[in-house]
């Protein structure tokens, strides 16, 4: 209104058909309705699920002892080739060795298995000395031996010493010999007997 008076008194009539000209045309023309889109369903955000809680991962104990009796012989009674043959065990390998102390004599590293477990013999020409086992079937009479011998071992002597062990390597007091038990839940589940051989 105050352009209105302002152009009337400026410049006459003429102004002022001119701007009520305008004034109407624009504002007040009819708007015609918008068509509106229908609102987007918008997805409502999902509540994460509660966290689950994760126990943290405890470390594995290892732990290790000496015992000379053990260390030494874990079976209670030699174990040879021939009683292994004789129960059933099969002859996996034979490799040449060179005989450290004789200079032109070759022995043989012999390896069996019998029920999954695997012994190791060093054959000489004199004996056959047992190197190396690896027990995980205790079901066998030398695996109840062992198993009796070491789980007896292991919870009386070694479980008060020790606490809760994974694992646990018994040597003897030279470090020549080695008993490397895996334990789960305290029970026996593999052996890993090393014995010393020059």
């Amino acid at each position: 209104m105050l352009l209105l008076a302002t152009c009337f008194s400026r410049f006459g009539s003429h102004a002022l058909t001119l701007s009520c000209g305008l004034l109407l045309a624009t504002g007040c023309q009819e708007k015609k309705p918008v068509a509106s889109a229908p609102p987007v369903a918008r997805p409502r955000p999902t509540p994460a699920p509660p966290a689950t809680r994760v126990p943290p991962k405890t470390a594995k104990t290892a732990c290790s002892l000496v015992d000379d009796e053990v260390a030494e012989d874990p079976f209670g009674a030699e174990i040879t080739v021939a009683e292994l043959q004789q129960a059933g065990a099969t002859i996996v390998s034979r490799k040449p060795f060179r005989n450290r102390h004789e200079r032109n004599q070759v022995d043989t590293i012999l390896t069996l298995r019998h029920h999954g477990n695997q012994f190791e013999f060093y054959r000489a020409a004199e004996k056959d000395l047992l190197r190396e086992v690896t027990v995980t079937d205790f079901a066998p009479q030398y695996g109840q031996q062992l198993q009796q011998k070491l789980g007896a071992a292991y919870r009386t002597r070694y479980a008060r010493q020790t606490g809760n062990c994974d694992s646990l390597r018994i040597g003897d007091s030279n470090r020549l010999n080695t008993v490397a038990m895996t334990l789960h839940k305290g029970q026996l589940s593999a052996v890993q007997v090393q014995y010393y051989v020059d």
